[in-house]
């Protein structure tokens, strides 16, 4: 069961590509194709600031730890960062314009690793900008990025459906090869534990990070997934879909629990915020929603 909080219709100019709940100062955070970031209250969806620095779509926001800056990759090669209380810029990195799809901040606030049109992730460094490695991922075009929450993992997923963790040296530990589609969205549970990935197939799959093994196989939608994330306590995942659905995952029953539709096209992003009882949705129709979602367990 959900209850729908606020819909803002027309929360941007255009699709909305990314969301992000932040941790302890409770906004959200959305970016899309008109160029913009924008920053909301959380309970009202009352815009607190938006910022227009970039040339080209905004295809990826991730916010830090500590819930205080923002990073936002876009498609014009640069990755800016934001003070999100007093809305100023705390860096501008230029990457190059094929080196910033996607955009994960690392658990310590020092890197941020970025995804790259050749199946790189680039890790740069926030004390000064510069790039501080490179990984490998064997795949091509990098779509999505993530850190375990202790810093001691890193994931990347490419268009051609690989998945590669990675340790804490760089070294990879696992490639994991279940998906033969594009792997838009990996994401860690709280306890490092595990790894999500969601995928053009159709299906999301649930992989043990110690041995890389497949424990779960989830299946609903009816197109490409196109984002997920674990829920904060790791007993619920959410999910969010080309065929404008959102969906609860029950992880220990290994199924759908419910099913939100309140959009009228895909859902490109879906968070959750730090209780695990809301979650924020953006989509091609441009608004932004945020449920309550009652009696799932998360």
């Amino acid at each position: 069961m959900h209850r729908q909080l606020v819909k803002k219709e027309n929360a941007h100019d255009d699709s909305i590509w990314s969301v992000a709940w932040t941790q302890k100062t409770n906004l959200i955070v959305t970016a899309g194709v008109d160029e913009k970031v924008k920053i909301w209250n959380a309970e009202d969806l009352k815009l607190r600031s938006e910022f227009a620095e970039h040339s080209l779509a905004v295809t990826s926001v991730s916010a830090s730890g500590d819930g205080k800056t923002v990073a936002a990759s876009s498609m014009d090669g640069l990755i800016s960062v934001r003070d999100l209380e007093t809305g100023k810029k705390v860096l501008t990195i230029s990457a190059g314009t094929v080196e910033t799809w996607t955009v994960a901040y690392d658990p310590t606030g020092e890197t941020l690793a970025t995804g790259t049109h050749s199946g790189d992730i680039n890790i740069w460094s926030l004390k000064d900008g510069k790039k501080a490695g490179k990984l490998k991922t064997g795949g091509n075009f990098t779509l999505s990025v993530a850190y375990s929450p202790d810093g001691s993992l890193l994931a990347g997923s490419t268009h051609d459906g690989v998945v590669s963790i990675f340790d804490r040296s760089g070294a990879i530990i696992h490639k994991l090869t279940g998906h033969k589609e594009p792997v838009r969205c990996v994401a860690f549970s709280p306890d490092c534990g595990s790894l999500l990935t969601c995928s053009d197939d159709k299906h999301l799959r649930i992989y043990e990070t110690k041995a890389g093994q497949q424990t779960a196989s989830l299946s609903g939608h009816r197109s490409w997934v196109l984002s997920g994330s674990f829920s904060p306590n790791g007993l619920m995942c959410v999910s969010s879909s080309s065929d404008k659905k959102i969906k609860l995952w029950d992880i220990k029953a290994k199924e759908c629990v419910h099913t939100i539709d309140e959009h009228s096209d895909q859902v490109w992003g879906v968070s959750y915020d730090e209780t695990g009882k809301k979650v924020a949705s953006v989509s091609d129709d441009a608004s932004l929603q945020t449920f309550e979602l009652l009696s799932t367990g998360a």
